[in-house]
């Protein structure tokens, strides 16, 4: 049978892990042929792909591989869809095109042929990188993009997937409480290897997100490495500003908060970019805040909507105060009611009694994809205290939200805010950034904000609670 007589495309697609693609497809937001400018302005990132589309014998014996559509896509900023590469197979399968992009970073790649995508995977996007790509149709292994930077970011996939598991191995070990010795040394090897990329894959996308994971990784178990590789961090790393966030509350503990205010604003002097220095100011006051220095932090988020107005932050300036009398460690968390995915009334009053942990995320957001295992363990590990899982997802188109739900496993309570209430629950708890979450206790206080990537955080202050309510064996 020729395959362009094949019929089910769809088991052909291998998932790119991104529920943005998926809805894209849905919804026929993935663009047809664009011919790519022949001049681009020089502030582009510009890398080359190129490669072999081939089709298994078993599905077609016609070796003509014409016609299969390869795209590198973006969404921007206002929901739409830019192609940042394109080109079409010749008979032979091979193709080659320049991607052009905004900005260094992960791209979704697809390839589709006659409107139907049959395989996805992402593709790393850096100044001057060439890469090279075979696959044979239907794929029976990963996709592997052959390049210093794709092979980076390979390793460190693979390293955080191990890391994962091992995650989600000790939370389903009943016999130990998440922060024993085997949990330590898997923590510090992990820290290590990603750590050793620097010199594996010294200057790449790959490298620099391991650096700042390794960081991120080891809060709670060695401060002084944290500053100490902290101070080594550049701020061309996409993630420098998160790093000092982490090395600022090691400090702290290490040398209280005057240390770690004056790591802050060293890391603000080092910045690259008014945007780093105004997140960094905000830093600052949450610094402050943290403290109880109330004054002194209202001062500090003065100061950040003074200098940097024309930031993102300077919004969040204007909201600092309320942060400071509604959303610090021991006040009553902000009440909300909702409708469930499944349509069942929520009240946060009505878990009075229970500990909670509410999260607000997009379907889209990278970052909390790759947290969802570990969030599935963390659920499970709490089933014997009852620990309610609230995720609020921010997003309110419908079909991005299903294609997210699609054939993954997410136990707890979901939530597709509206617009109307996005904005609240925006509002209520001062979110700037996602995924951000609070562990809220029995009675209804705050035990702590979580926002980024300090999932390890509360993981441990939520194990605490385990702990302490756990029936005995």
């Amino acid at each position: 049978m020729h395959y362009a007589e094949f019929s089910d495309f769809r088991r052909l697609a291998s998932p790119l892990g991104a529920a943005v693609l998926t809805a894209w497809v849905l919804l026929g937001l993935v663009p047809r042929a664009q011919a790519q400018p022949s001049s681009e302005p020089s502030s582009l990132v510009q890398s080359h792909l190129q490669g072999r589309i081939t089709v298994s014998a078993e599905v077609d014996s016609i070796p003509d591989y014409r016609g299969f559509e390869v795209l590198v896509l973006r969404q921007t900023a206002e929901g739409n869809v830019d192609t940042l590469g394109y080109d079409v197979t010749n008979r032979e399968g091979a193709f080659s095109t320049d991607v052009f992009a905004p900005d260094a970073g992960i791209y979704p790649l697809i390839v589709r042929r006659r409107g139907t995508t049959v395989a996805s995977t992402e593709y790393v996007v850096s100044e001057s990188d060439s890469a090279e790509v075979a696959m044979e149709l239907p794929l029976r292994r990963p996709i592997t993009i052959r390049s210093t930077e794709n092979s980076a970011w390979t390793a460190y996939q693979n390293t955080m997937a191990l890391h994962r598991q091992a995650l989600i191995e000790n939370l389903q070990d009943t016999t130990q409480s998440g922060t024993g010795t085997a949990m330590e040394a898997r923590v510090r090897q992990t820290a290590q290897v990603l750590w050793s990329m620097r010199r594996t894959y010294p200057g790449t996308l790959g490298a620099a997100q391991s650096a700042a994971e390794s960081i991120a990784l080891l809060e709670g178990w060695n401060d002084s490495l944290i500053v100490a590789r902290a101070n080594q961090i550049e701020p061309a790393n996409p993630r420098f500003v998160e790093v000092a966030r982490a090395a600022r509350r090691a400090e702290a503990r290490r040398g209280g908060q005057a240390a770690a205010l004056d790591l802050l604003r060293r890391f603000q002097q080092r910045a690259a970019s008014t945007n780093q220095k105004a997140a960094l100011q905000a830093e600052i006051v949450r610094a402050h805040a943290d403290s109880l220095a109330r004054e002194d932090a209202l001062a500090a988020a003065r100061t950040l909507a003074q200098d940097y107005p024309d930031t993102p932050w300077s919004e969040w300036a204007a909201r600092a105060e309320y942060e400071v009398n509604n959303l610090l460690p021991g006040m009553t968390a902000p009440v909300f009611e909702a409708t469930t995915w499944d349509g069942a009334p929520l009240a946060l009053t009505d878990l009075r009694g229970q500990p909670v942990v509410v999260e607000f995320y997009q379907p889209s957001n990278e970052l909390y994809r790759g947290q969802l295992a570990t969030r599935k363990a963390l659920y499970e590990a709490a089933r014997p205290v009852d620990l309610r899982m609230i995720s609020v997802s921010l997003q309110p188109d419908t079909l991005l939200n299903e294609a997210f739900f699609e054939g993954r496993d997410l136990p707890g309570t979901h939530v597709v805010a509206t617009e109307e209430l996005g904005r609240e629950l925006v509002k209520k708890y001062n979110i700037g950034s996602l995924p951000t979450r609070l562990l809220i206790d029995a009675d209804g206080r705050i035990v702590d904000k979580y926002v980024g990537s300090a999932f390890a955080r509360l993981q441990e202050d939520a194990q605490q609670i385990i702990d302490a309510l756990a029936p005995p064996n």
